[in-house]
């Protein structure tokens, strides 16, 4: 679904006009991206690889990256690298100098703009952007208001939790790993 059709959908559910979109536009706009936010941030945590080169001192520059958190760091080889981020958040810092490395990093995507664009969530979750649209829209009503407003969260929470995230089920640290996994039976 395109934002255009998110937020048709959403004057559909509050019982109002295709018509009165205009009125509603930037509003809608706004509750749209928050509710995609809270979509990729908590639930669905997107991650791309990035191909980075650190300086003579081992440190890579990534303040122009849409990055979120750093997951993992390979050499070029494909060995872990122990890494730490500066304290500004601007740059990656790493035993290895002057080499190229792999971040494997959670990402921030662009928010929704245009009427055209689209959410790059699984279709199957476009409508719950609409169910936060009018959460949000119906929230600061009267009690009855709020009341529907109370369905339309849970119905968009709901939706959310079905998003897997990406790399989940995956191990990505070794620590304590025979402690985890123990088949033995414990009393």
């Amino acid at each position: 679904m395109t934002l255009a059709s998110i937020m048709k959908l959403a004057l559909r559910q509050l019982d109002e006009a295709a018509e009165d979109i205009t009125e509603y536009d930037e509003l809608f706009k706004s509750y749209a991206n928050m509710g995609y936010m809270i979509a990729l941030r908590l639930f669905l945590k997107p991650r791309e690889t990035f191909e980075l080169t650190t300086d003579e001192e081992g440190c890579a520059d990534i303040a122009a990256l849409p990055i979120m958190r750093v997951v993992e760091v390979l050499d070029a080889q494909g060995r872990p690298v122990r890494f730490s981020l500066s304290a500004d958040g601007t740059a990656l810092k790493t035993g290895e100098k002057e080499a190229r490395i792999r971040a494997l990093c959670e990402v921030e995507w662009a928010a929704l703009e245009e009427d055209t664009d689209e959410p790059r969530l699984p279709s199957y979750a476009h409508p719950a952007l609409a169910d936060y649209i009018c959460y949000r829209h119906l929230s600061s009503g009267s009690l009855a208001k709020q009341s529907r407003a109370e369905f339309f969260r849970q119905s968009f929470y709901q939706q959310m939790r079905t998003l897997t995230p990406q790399g989940a089920g995956s191990v990505t640290r070794l620590r304590n790993l025979y402690a985890v996994t123990d088949a033995r039976y414990r009393r």
